[in-house]
C-alpha cells in the first residue's frame, strides 16, 4: 500500500510539471541569442530592346541575340526564380501579321527558346504584356530575378 501511494505521488508529481533537481545537476544555460537571419537578397537583371530591329520573321535578329546573351550572363550564379517578358508600349498582337510592331506568339516562343536553350527553365518565363498605345515605340523589356546559387 505504501509503494502504491509512492507510485501515485510521483504521478501527481509529473503530471503537475514539477521538477526537481538531482544531486549534481546544472542549471540549463538559456541558448544564446542568434543573430537574425540575414535576408535573402533577390536580384533583377534587366534589358530592353527596342521592336525595331528585335525580330526577323518569327527569329531573333543577331543584335537582340546578342542583347539577351549579355543578360543571362549578368544572372550567371542566379538561381532564377522568373524570367518576365514584358513587351512595353503600342504592340499589334496578332498572328499573321509580321511588321515589326507585332508581337505574334511565334515571336515570344523564340524569345523563351533563346532563354531556355542558355538555361533557364522554362517554367519559369513568364509573359506580362504592358501593352499601351501612349507609349510612343513598342520595347521587349527582359527581366531575370533570383537570388545566388549559393543561398
Amino acid at each position: 500500500m505504501k509503494a502504491h501511494r509512492l507510485t501515485v505521488t510521483a504521478a501527481l508529481l509529473l503530471a503537475s510539471g514539477l521538477s526537481f533537481a538531482a544531486a549534481g545537476d546544472q542549471p540549463v544555460k538559456p541558448l544564446p541569442a542568434t543573430a537574425a537571419a540575414a535576408p535573402t537578397t533577390t536580384r533583377t537583371q534587366t534589358t530592353s530592346i527596342p521592336a525595331k530591329g528585335l525580330f526577323e520573321g518569327d527569329k531573333l535578329t543577331p543584335l537582340a541575340q546578342l542583347k539577351l546573351a549579355d543578360l543571362v550572363i549578368n544572372a550567371i550564379g542566379l538561381q532564377v526564380d522568373v524570367a518576365l517578358l514584358v513587351p512595353t508600349g503600342p504592340w499589334k498582337i496578332e498572328d499573321n501579321v509580321t511588321d515589326e510592331k507585332s508581337l505574334t506568339p511565334a515571336r515570344l516562343a523564340a524569345v523563351k527558346k533563346f532563354l531556355t536553350e542558355r538555361g533557364v527553365e522554362p517554367k519559369r518565363i513568364f509573359v506580362e504584356s504592358r501593352v499601351d498605345e501612349k507609349i510612343k515605340e513598342p520595347r521587349l523589356d527582359v527581366q531575370i530575378v533570383g537570388k545566388p546559387a549559393n543561398d
